[in-house]
């Protein structure tokens, strides 16, 4: 009994590890394309590149998209995450995540 609690909580944490890289890789990407003088190429660049950095193969194979709003951009990643429980083979996870952020940039105006 102790070693399935234990297994269901290595699991637990390696998914929430994997939730928070993809968030912080669409944060990181959006955060890039949104800069003065960058397109949205970088940020998804930016996005995918985090994504292998946190989980390797896994996030190699994530769906990466970054999109222009007019006032903000937006990067989307998504993916399967693969559990490891032993008894249970090819079983995954659905991870999805976005970010929008601001555009930098000078506004005229008061």
């Amino acid at each position: 009994m102790l070693l399935i609690v234990l297994i269901g909580a290595v699991q637990f944490a390696l998914v929430h590890h994997a939730r928070n890289v993809a968030n912080t890789a669409t944060a990181e990407g959006a955060r890039l394309a949104a800069g003065e003088g960058n397109s949205l190429l970088d940020g998804a660049v930016r996005t995918r590149s985090v994504l292998e950095a946190g989980l390797g193969r896994t996030g190699a194979a994530f769906a990466v998209t970054a999109e222009d709003h007019g006032e903000t951009v937006a990067t989307r990643a998504s993916g399967e995450y693969r559990l490891f429980i032993p008894w249970v083979s090819n079983l995954t996870l659905p991870i999805q995540s976005s970010s929008e952020v601001r555009k930098e940039g000078f506004r005229s105006g008061p």
